[in-house]
């Protein structure tokens, strides 16, 4: 894995500026034409990116290794090539490569069908060794957040859970399986993004906790992460009064980044910024680089806006000049680069070879037993209901299907053409499926309804509690449910807190299962289970909140 680079002292200034850097680049040729032009006069070390620079697996190898060439030949430095790709509703690479389960589906699937930690690390090495060999070297995973607010708009399923220690043995499995295939993992959101109501990328979140529940609820997974010698970790855009008292966020605070995570907790690793375009911060503070910097980052990153990377560099520089930064603390930055980056694997060795490492059946096998695993009965269903263990539309009935049009809130694509409707309709075309859109219109609702038969419905949710139309349509089939002969179950495609929404709207014996994200793996195996071939084994890592404020423990994993 060790990649012969130049030492620090062989790195001019402007060099190791730009060793502090992942810029996002703009999509296509041309995108890669202008950033290689630009590292003429700004030599940008390192790349992040997203869904507009992937096209198919062998045009992101091509594209990588333009990538390391144009920044090799600038600096002779080997770049951080980053990716979001945690699996679940965050995959930024989709196409030709094995559908990863997302951490609350693994969480759930660990509760039952037989399912180990191991299993985890495992399908976490298929996801680094998959990235790797298309010359991606830095995933910015696991996340490390512990989910103990149902509101939280933006972590949520991408958490492992709600329990500390449950989330800290399995972002620490994870991390381990990312670090045995040469891709560094990245930890996120330090020190916690669980218990927030406020989307970062929209707005600036605050966690009011003591110090005491940070230590005995946030702060446990990354401690343990560190122990375990994790090489990097995200910054959080939250604030944290408890450690900072000023009103900065985690990302800008020297409190958080210095005094808790490296000098108290003892992190000797990178650390990441979140990106600083995001509006918790772009909208609020100036000079965003340079303070993340100042209070400890150690790489940050901008994602989408050359002139605003430009202007962060020359920032930088300014300050190195003019002595606000000494060459000291810029030198320790860029020795935990470089020595990271020791570590890094290397690209396969042509395109053939890096696609024979995509989709092996062994890969395929293990996301699905993972994925098949994760599917769980939130509430209704038992031997002497009209919905049982499986099997519910197995004699017929109809599937509603909300269809997806963005997964994350914040992608910028819409998602792929499986759907659980086409895979029902494969496996019995006498079943009905009616699909919808995410939020359908009163128009919509109205042809749903018209086509619906008596027997078994069971609507297919996706984030109703964004959705008006969704919540509409429940309220229209409890009404008609009472007066016709219907028998109505839901299916959660992203969310176990959907329950308490059904309870409220829908009652609470409506049945209801969940399989925490809609990608491929949980489409088949939601199509499974509805069709009698595929039993729920999976056990929810979350409480689901009542609607009387009472929080139900029955669906809780052991």
């Amino acid at each position: 894995m060790s990649h012969a680079m130049p030492g620090l002292e062989a790195l001019s200034l402007d060099e190791k500026i730009g060793q502090l850097f992942l810029v996002g680049i703009p999509a296509g040729s041309e995108g890669l034409a202008s950033f290689k032009e630009r590292l003429g006069k700004r030599p940008f070390g390192n790349i992040i990116l997203f869904s507009r620079n992937i096209s198919n697996p062998s045009g992101v190898y091509r594209q990588n290794m333009l990538l390391r060439e144009a920044v090799r030949r600038r600096s002779g430095l080997v770049p951080y090539i980053a990716v979001d790709q945690e699996g679940g509703i965050v995959a930024r690479l989709v196409e030709g490569l094995s559908p990863l389960p997302g951490a609350m589906a693994l969480s759930a699937a660990l509760g039952g069908g037989g399912v180990s930690i191991e299993d985890v690390t495992a399908l976490a090495a298929v996801n680094g060794s998959e990235l790797a060999a298309l010359g991606l070297n830095l995933n910015l995973a696991p996340v490390a957040d512990v989910n103990i607010n149902p509101a939280n708009p933006v972590i949520g399923v991408r958490s492992f859970g709600e329990d500390p220690d449950r989330v800290a043995a399995l972002a620490s499995a994870y991390a381990r399986g990312l670090s045995a295939r040469g891709v560094l993992a990245c930890a996120k959101h330090f020190p916690g993004h669980g218990d927030t109501t406020v989307d970062s990328h929209l707005g600036l979140p605050l966690v009011s906790a003591s110090r005491q529940r940070l230590d005995e609820v946030e702060l446990v997974p990354f401690r343990r992460l560190i122990s375990e010698g994790v090489p990097a970790i995200m910054s959080a855009h939250v604030l944290f009064p408890a450690v900072e008292p000023e009103e900065l966020p985690a990302t800008l605070s020297a409190k958080v980044l210095t005094g808790l995570l490296r000098e108290r907790l003892g992190f000797s690793g990178l650390i990441i910024s979140d990106c600083l375009e995001m509006k918790a911060v772009h909208e609020r503070y100036d000079d965003l680089a340079l303070r993340a910097f100042l209070a400890g980052a150690d790489l940050v990153c901008i994602s989408h806006t050359a002139a605003l990377q430009d202007e962060a560099f020359d920032s930088i520089k300014r300050a190195v000049l003019d002595g606000r930064l000494s060459m000291a603390r810029l030198d320790e930055s860029i020795a935990r680069i470089l020595a990271a980056k020791e570590n890094m694997a290397a690209p396969a060795a042509d395109v053939d070879t890096a696609l024979q490492a995509l989709r092996t059946p062994a890969a395929l096998a293990l996301s699905s037993r993972l994925s098949r695993a994760s599917l769980s009965i939130m509430q209704g269903a038992a031997p002497g209901s009209s919905f049982r263990a499986s099997g519910w539309l197995a004699e017929g009935g109809c599937y509603i299907d909300m269809l997806p049009d963005n997964l994350t809130g914040v992608e910028d694509r819409a998602l792929r053409a499986l759907t659980v409707s086409s895979i029902i309709e494969s496996l019995d075309a006498r079943l009905l499926c009616i699909r919808l859109p995410q939020n359908p219109n009163a128009g919509d609702i109205e042809r749903c309804l018209a086509g619906l038969k008596d027997g078994a419905v069971v609507l297919g949710l996706y984030a109703p509690d964004k959705n008006e139309g969704q919540r509409l349509l429940m309220s229209a089939l409890a009404s008609l449910r009472r007066e016709r002969r219907l028998a109505i179950a839901c299916l959660s495609m992203r969310s176990p807190y959907d329950t308490a929404l059904v309870r409220k709207l829908l009652g609470e014996d409506t049945p209801v299962a969940c399989v925490y994200e809609y990608s491929e793996g949980s489409a088949r195996a939601a199509a499974d289970f509805l069709h009698g071939s595929l039993d729920a084994q999976g056990r929810c890592p979350v409480r689901v909140v009542h609607p009387a404020g009472m929080n139900s423990r029955a669906a809780v994993g052991a």
